[in-house]
């Protein structure tokens, strides 16, 4: 390939460059977008003649290394200018076919002469050819993010997941028959948004049908992951999480203001590592949910990483503009916790609420106030003990206390998976004429399928709350598929 052939390909071959470059030039002459395919014979393009001054390059361009490229009806426009970037990405066609040849082991294909122009024609384009390469690479940078967020969501700052959970499940008859198997289910779809990288905003909407099994006090789980009574769940969508939480002074502060179904509980530092069935094996209702609906709220790191004080206020009715109603003025509960971590795999907490309005933890609709203790031990990475103990005290006097023990044994036979057991007392009252004390046991393995599916199976045994039902027994499998 002379320099004779490159100076020819210079002035001629401005379809090279279109074919990899769309430059403002190409648009002023075409009404819509060129496709443009690569020839095998010079004979292809229609308005190249033998007697054209570039015939014999051209020629030799496309036979020897076949670097060339036509406008989709079949012409090549030898006569029109291009510019620099058009030449570049030409240039790096052929490049691309000459590094084929030789890795194909037909280096002998190459002359030394064409080399050395390459050399020297990728010294001179050198900027053009870089640029080249950026876009190149930008260009499939995007095509990753569209393919991993085909809705077009920013991956950067934005995040659509869904999690479906059901399962099978039957619970013990006081006569000794099995209640009907059940295939309750709830359905999640959240949309995650950030807009400094450190904040997020959540919109989530629900669907669940997964009512209590008669003589069960605590249902599942995920029949009354919306606040709502399990057996008040019906298979409407509902607009379940709308809330917003962002750093202040410095990430010291963790604010959160939630404009439905998110509780002041939900936003403090205490947690348990259960994955169980029931409802009771999680933190304590009584001070962290079921405490309002539209929320104020705030974790202070106080000491960092050791001492954190958490507040919020919450209400049912912020929206409701009726007299004695409203964010302020209606049914409310203020919560409070401080929890300390002394070492990174010991946690412990204590929170309190109180409610003014008769705020609906109180099936009464009395006022109350609660208070509850917690910890998380984690013995080793492999064995974590967690325990709670909470206290509620209403006008009337009908006092009642809740505890709950457990472990929890991450990665157990599985990495991935969460296997425990717990025990504890839900609803024992403690009022002047004394109480029942009941009981509940739970077990539980929850292990990976795949990325996105896991399976729970599971029992819990818990005695009658008022001492009127017999014991009852509900087991199954639980699976959760999340994407």
């Amino acid at each position: 390939m002379s320099v004779f052939t490159w100076k020819t390909l210079l002035a001629g071959t401005a379809a090279v460059g279109a074919a990899f470059v769309t430059s403002g030039e190409v648009r002023a002459q075409t009404t819509q977008p060129q496709q443009f395919a690569q020839v095998t014979s010079v004979s292809q393009l229609s308005d190249v003649q033998p007697t054209d001054w570039w015939f014999s390059a051209l020629q030799s361009l496309v036979e020897r290394y076949g670097c060339i490229a036509g406008y989709p009806d079949g012409t090549y426009r030898g006569n029109r200018a291009l510019t620099r970037g058009e030449f570049a990405a030409g240039l790096n066609a052929c490049l691309d076919r000459i590094n084929e040849l030789i890795a194909a082991g037909l280096a002998d294909k190459v002359s030394r002469e064409d080399l050395a122009t390459v050399q020297r024609l990728q010294e001179e384009f050198a900027a053009e050819l870089a640029a080249l390469s950026g876009r190149v690479d930008a260009l499939e940078a995007k095509t990753a993010e569209l393919e991993a967020n085909p809705l077009g969501l920013n991956a950067a700052t934005s995040k659509l997941s869904f999690e479906v959970v059901t399962g099978i499940f039957a619970a013990s008859e006081p006569d000794g028959a099995t209640n009907n198997a059940i295939i309750p289910y709830r359905l999640r779809i959240n949309f995650d948004a950030s807009f400094t990288g450190e904040d997020r905003f959540r919109i989530r909407l629900e669907a669940a049908e997964a009512p209590t099994f008669d003589g069960d006090p605590v249902g599942f789980v995920f029949g009354t992951g919306s606040g709502a009574p399990s057996d008040d769940l019906n298979d409407d969508v509902n607009l379940d999480d709308v809330f917003y939480e962002f750093p202040l002074f410095n990430g010291r502060v963790n604010a959160t203001f939630a404009l439905t179904d998110v509780t002041p509980g939900d936003t403090f530092v205490f947690g348990v590592p259960f994955d169980a069935l029931s409802d009771f094996v999680d933190l304590p209702d009584i001070t962290y949910d079921g405490m309002g609906d539209t929320t104020l709220a705030f974790t202070w790191e106080v000491i960092e990483d050791l001492f954190f004080l958490s507040y919020g206020y919450g209400t049912d009715e912020a929206s409701d503009s009726t007299f004695g109603s409203g964010f302020f003025a209606g049914p409310s509960v203020h919560a409070a916790e401080v929890a300390f971590v002394p070492t990174d795999n010991l946690l412990l907490a204590v929170a309190g609420s109180a409610s003014a309005g008769g705020q609906a933890d109180d099936e009464n609709g009395e006022d109350f106030a609660a208070v509850s203790f917690g910890v998380t031990w984690e013995i080793t990475p492999a064995a974590i003990f967690s325990a709670w103990y909470a206290r509620q005290f209403s006008e009337e006097g009908d006092d009642f206390d809740e505890f709950l023990a457990g472990f929890a044994f991450p990665d157990l036979f599985i990495e991935g998976s969460n296997g425990g057991f717990a025990v504890g007392s839900p609803d024992t009252f403690i009022g002047v004429d004394g109480g029942d004390f009941p009981f509940l046991a739970e077990i539980y393995y929850t292990f990976p399928v795949t990325d996105n599916i896991s399976i729970t199976p599971g029992v819990y045994y818990i005695t009658s709350v008022d001492g009127d039902d017999e014991d009852i027994i509900v087991g199954g499998v639980r699976t959760t598929f999340s994407f």
